[in-house]
């Protein structure tokens, strides 16, 4: 079985999660807001985990690389378990419709993928009107 964490900072994940179930009708995705309460975020990743099956796929989705929240999980990374930091939406949804279990490689070809969606539109909407020309 395949679980999806998105973690972040204040309420970022809550917001993916939304976009989520909007765009590609995705339910039962693992939110954790950190910092928004009193709840040490490792407390949060362990009760997570505590519900989860040790041979489950886990793909965790956190805000930002250097981050309290991508370090907390980092213990938790092993064989089946992929963090991943910097998400977005079309990475996010790249993952959660793998139809495969993921590997290190499907995983680099998503963020891959996404990276290419990051664009700036100033240069591209010249770029398109030049070819236009």
């Amino acid at each position: 079985m395949r679980h999806i964490i998105l973690a972040s900072h204040h309420r970022f994940a809550e917001g993916l999660a939304d976009t989520m179930a909007y765009i590609g009708n995705l339910e039962g995705l693992t939110v954790i807001c950190a910092y928004i309460d009193e709840t040490p975020i490792s407390k949060q990743i362990a009760e997570v985990f505590a519900d989860i099956d040790p041979k489950d796929e886990v793909i965790v989705l956190a805000d930002i690389m250097q981050g309290s929240v991508n370090q907390a999980f980092a213990p938790y990374i092993n064989d089946h378990v992929f963090l991943i930091a910097g998400t977005n939406v079309a990475l996010a949804l790249e993952l959660a419709f793998a139809d495969e279990p993921l590997t290190e490689t499907t995983i680099e070809t998503a963020i891959d993928i996404a990276r290419q969606s990051m664009v700036l539109m100033n240069t591209a909407v010249a770029d398109i009107d030049r070819d236009d020309e």
